[in-house]
């Protein structure tokens, strides 16, 4: 791919594909690419040299392109697909072209449920700070990457989030493969658990005899899905002492040996994140037991992963017109995502009264972890659902549940939950109560941001 002149993406804006767009624009290659929504994305593509289009057209697809990658959002009768087909332009959805640049590197795979992109963007960090200069790809933006979502390095390494839905992973052939947890997620297409464990088990079988798996023991399924892997599996744990890596408070001990766990053992490492919340010591954790892989000191990655500041839309803090109570905003839309993050927000904050504004992500997922959802928000003290955010989602889905039904499984379990009827009322509502808060948690994977512009 990296010999190829003219390389045009279809569905730019979206943070994958932009990224992938990026980085053949700073090889040298000359890039073009669509997408019906302008955004800070697709024009700092255009302020770094693409040719950018606001919308879908054939005649956006120039006849000498030679390859042309689409986002898997984008539907097959896209006019720039079948104008490509037409001219037998070959055609790679993102995942495949980021599996075929990732055979010229050493690739870092993180996968996983919950936390890959905080967790590649820590050894993201460790492996810049320490030298090792990679070439980033991750589902967030990163302060140290001048607040874009990659990097482009000069050396042998590649850090990439490897996302599952519709097994995009499996495009990948990973020397090191992080799988942080694993729990049914994206059932609109694996349909149960056992397809899903199905799916991280061909990851993990491509992993080349001379690699790494590193797979976390509290999971119920991590054993199971790396039973058949030829890679060399490295374990983790913060309850089985027999594990490869222990934690324990914030020490991770390597290989312990001893019931007695304290800082006098040889091989150690302080997880000390510079973000709040006991899953990040998790990530840390597995994100240090990469790096000490590639043989970065201990002190290095200590330091790297004390200077981790989080990233885009994971726990950030956000400065509004609401002046008084702490306003954060996460991308945290599947249940076991919201109890933690806001457990973890409540441990921060434990007498403050917290509002959470959640707005869940496709009808499917509503639908299907409906009595999850029920239980997720029990740190804080109210709860708004503006809406559900449509993506992906069939008319039956749609039909299958509604922002009232989620309010009422979610009262089951606590009161003080209510339907905000949309973004701009729900805005509406914070211009008027805020000064009842002390935090303010805006959560979901659609397009709840849009609520810090109405306010």
């Amino acid at each position: 791919m990296l010999k190829l002149k003219k390389i045009h993406f279809v569905g730019v804006g979206g943070i994958g594909v932009s990224a992938l767009a990026e980085i053949l624009l700073n090889k040298g290659i000359s890039v073009s690419g669509s997408d019906n929504v302008p955004s800070d994305i697709t024009r700092n593509l255009a302020k770094a040299g693409a040719k950018v289009y606001n919308k879908h057209s054939a005649s956006n697809l120039d006849k000498d392109t030679e390859l042309v990658v689409y986002s898997p959002a984008i539907m097959q009768d896209n006019p720039e697909l079948a104008k490509a087909r037409n001219l037998k332009i070959r055609c790679l959805s993102y995942p495949q072209a980021l599996g075929l640049l990732s055979e010229r590197y050493y690739t870092i795979a993180v996968a996983g449920s919950h936390g890959k992109s905080t967790t590649t963007a820590m050894i993201a960090r460790i492996m810049y700070k320490a030298g090792l200069d990679p070439t980033v790809v991750v589902g967030t933006k990163m302060p140290e990457f001048g607040n874009m979502n990659f990097r482009v390095g000069d050396s042998k390494y590649l850090v990439i989030e490897a996302c599952e839905y519709k097994d995009s992973f499996l495009n990948f052939t990973p020397n090191i493969l992080v799988i942080t947890n694993i729990e049914a997620d994206h059932l609109d297409y694996f349909k149960n658990v056992a397809n899903y464990k199905k799916s991280f088990a061909k990851i993990a079988n491509k992993v080349p005899k001379d690699g790494f798996i590193l797979i976390n023991l509290d999971d119920k399924y991590a054993k199971t899905v790396v039973k058949n892997a030829k890679a060399k599996v490295i374990t983790f744990s913060s309850s089985k002492k027999y594990a490869d890596y222990f934690l324990y408070k914030n020490l991770l001990i390597e290989k312990p040996i001893s019931k007695k766990l304290d800082k006098k053992s040889e091989q150690h490492l302080n997880i000390e994140p510079g973000v709040i919340g006991n899953f990040n010591l998790v990530n840390g954790s597995m994100a240090s037991m990469a790096c000490r892989l590639l043989k970065i000191e201990n002190k290095k990655i200590e330091q790297a992963l004390k200077g981790f500041r989080g990233s885009w839309r994971r726990l950030e803090t956000k400065k509004t017109s609401l002046k008084g109570p702490v306003i954060i905003d996460d991308y945290g839309h599947h249940p076991t995502e919201i109890k933690k993050t806001l457990a973890a927000i409540r441990i921060q904050y434990p007498k403050d009264k917290i509002l959470c504004v959640f707005q869940p992500h496709q009808y499917n997922r509503t639908f299907q972890l409906l009595k999850d959802f029920g239980t997720s928000f029990g740190s804080v003290d109210q709860v708004i659902i503006p809406n559900i955010y449509q993506v992906r989602d069939s008319k039956e889905d749609v039909k299958s549940v509604s922002t009232d039904k989620l309010v009422k499984e979610i009262r089951k379990h606590r009161g003080n939950v209510t339907n905000g009827g949309g973004l701009e009322k729900t805005a509406e509502y914070l211009r008027l109560n805020y000064k009842k808060f002390g935090v303010i948690v805006t959560m979901g994977a659609g397009d709840i941001e849009n609520i810090y512009g109405m306010l």
